[in-house]
């Protein structure tokens, strides 16, 4: 009897040592409560999102601001703090409801008396956006609210913008024309409120410091550390206790570390120093020695520009030339993962309707097809109004951000087959690149265009405002089109006209399509990023250990 008590006591002892364990693992098993670290390339310039568009604050204002829509995790737009909307037939008004349960917050704040977001804030926040004094980079995107064209070229006073609050909880944007995309416009760190009140209370400083920034995001930064000549600088940021989701909100706090550049940056992961990184070329070498996961997006269109001064590449003929002695078919095999061959100029990060753009639209039927006869032809024909002793003396200029050489030594040894001239390469920081970029100082650039945000009409924007040295006035026009609202299908065409339109100038000729990469150890899981802003949102982050 003793014997089967002592078996049964043993029994009774293991289950509660099972169901104890089985607790704890349900409990670890959520991923909540960790504190994310994510390195940063440099300091942010400011945290104001209506003015900023510093790379290294977008990763951070993700987690302050929350606007009236966001992009949830499986990349569609859903109300943030709206409650709900209501567009008009045509097009002109959208009407949205706040929720109730919205408050700013920062260090300061009492989470017991939080003060409430209201229509008033977002009505502020977009007066900002375009008054031509706050000289905000993102003000040409919302130049579609009625009046604010006038505005923005100081012609009218910015109380006249057709954003207003009907009520302390209604939101009425009246626009000048349909803007099919503006919902996702409202996505944007940039289209969150601001307290005029706190803002005028910051005596000009708004965004520079912990004590002048007030949040209504999912984080706030408690402590903001930065000392150019040393190290140890960092953002630290705790869960905000008022926010209206704060329950679903994974990470207890998030720590932004800012080092001086990127490759430091890469170190710093690359040493075990942080959970994240962001990271414009192959993070291979920050993969080697430890379990990462790496999300990557096709999201930057790297082609051939040249220099509108040069007398020899301004002429169309030799353009052509080179154009049609790009063999893509023998270049493929040479490229890294980090490169895919580009046709067009929308890249395949940019989706539409869920799916990649370029899978829906294909780029092939849109360049310059490699053909030796006519590239000889039009050569022929620029040779007979050039100089073309001069043609040795040309360099594509390239960042050193783009490791795969071999593709362009082979093209450049095309060229020479073709035409008899050898055009050398050139690689130059990505600084120097910028510098001479803006200078004029080169003759041919591999050029890198990135879209400001997930769309196709951002993708086609961005070469539109791109230094393509074209004639102005060349592509006026090529957005109004696009402004429209389509269905798919006639979306799909739109933008491969406007695509075709830009290639028939022969001033940007597509090579590549290039990754922009995020790492994190892979103990982390549901950390997304958004390579076109930069922002990389933690909300829905975990860690299991």
């Amino acid at each position: 009897m003793q014997h089967s008590y002592r078996k049964l006591l043993c029994v009774m002892l293991a289950l509660c040592l099972l169901c104890m364990t089985g607790c704890l693992r349900r409990e670890e098993d959520t991923g909540a409560g960790y504190h994310f670290t994510c390195t940063l390339s440099g300091n942010p310039d400011c945290l104001d999102p209506q003015f900023t568009d510093d790379p290294n604050a977008a990763a951070v204002l993700d987690s302050m601001y929350e606007g009236l829509m966001r992009i949830d995790a499986g990349g569609s737009i859903v109300c943030g703090e709206a409650e709900s909307y209501t567009v008009s037939d045509d097009g002109l008004q959208y009407m949205f409801n706040l929720r109730d349960d919205c408050f700013w917050f920062n260090a300061s704040s009492d989470a017991d008396r939080p003060e409430r977001v209201t229509a008033r804030d977002y009505v502020c926040a977009f007066r900002r956006l375009l008054d031509p004094a706050t000289r905000s980079p993102y003000a040409e995107e919302f130049l579609c609210l009625k009046n604010a064209i006038e505005i923005h070229l100081g012609k009218n006073d910015v109380q006249t913008l057709g954003v207003s609050a009907p009520d302390a909880t209604t939101v009425l944007f009246e626009l000048a024309k349909p803007e099919p995309e503006f919902l996702s416009l409202l996505t944007q760190p940039c289209a969150a409120p601001c307290n005029e009140d706190f803002f005028l209370s910051t005596d000009g400083r708004y965004g520079l410091d912990v004590d002048t920034i007030l949040c209504n995001g999912p984080f706030y930064p408690s402590k903001w550390n930065y000392d150019q000549y040393s190290g140890g600088n960092f953002i630290t940021m705790h869960k905000n206790p008022v926010f209206y989701n704060a329950e679903q909100i994974c990470p207890s706090s998030l720590q932004f570390t800012i080092m001086h550049n990127a490759a430091e940056a890469k170190q710093d992961f690359a040493d075990g120093n942080t959970d994240v990184v962001m990271s414009d070329t192959d993070p291979k070498d920050l993969i080697r020695s430890k379990d990462c996961t790496v999300q990557s997006v096709c999201s930057v269109t790297y082609g051939l520009v040249f220099n509108p001064d040069n007398l020899l590449l301004k002429n169309e003929d030799l353009r052509k030339a080179l154009a049609y002695g790009i063999d893509r078919t023998a270049l493929e095999p040479m490229l890294s993962n980090d490169l895919d061959i580009a046709y067009g100029l929308i890249p395949p990060g940019i989706t539409m309707l869920g799916r990649s753009y370029r899978e829906m639209y294909a780029d092939e039927q849109l360049s310059v097809p490699y053909d030796s006869a006519k590239a000889r032809e039009h050569f022929v024909l620029a040779a007979g109004a050039l100089p073309l002793n001069e043609m040795n003396t040309i360099q594509i200029m390239m960042p050193s951000t783009i490791l795969d050489t071999d593709a362009l030594l082979a093209m450049c040894q095309e060229w020479q087959d073709l035409f008899g001239y050898y055009i050398g390469i050139e690689t130059v920081s990505p600084e120097e690149f910028d510098q001479r970029m803006a200078e004029g100082n080169y003759s041919m650039a591999l050029l890198g265009i990135k879209p400001e945000r997930n769309s196709c009409y951002a993708a086609i924007d961005a070469f539109r405002t791109a230094p393509l040295g074209l004639e102005e006035g060349t592509l006026d026009g090529l957005m109004q089109p696009l402004s429209v609202s389509m269905s798919p299908t006639e979306a799909l065409d739109a933008y491969a006209a406007a695509e075709q339109l830009i290639l028939d100038t022969n001033s940007f000729i597509p090579l590549f399509y290039k990754n922009l990469y995020l790492v994190h150890t892979a103990t982390n899981t549901d950390i997304r990023f958004d390579p076109f802003t930069g922002s990389v949102c933690f909300r829905d982050a975990k860690h299991f250990a």
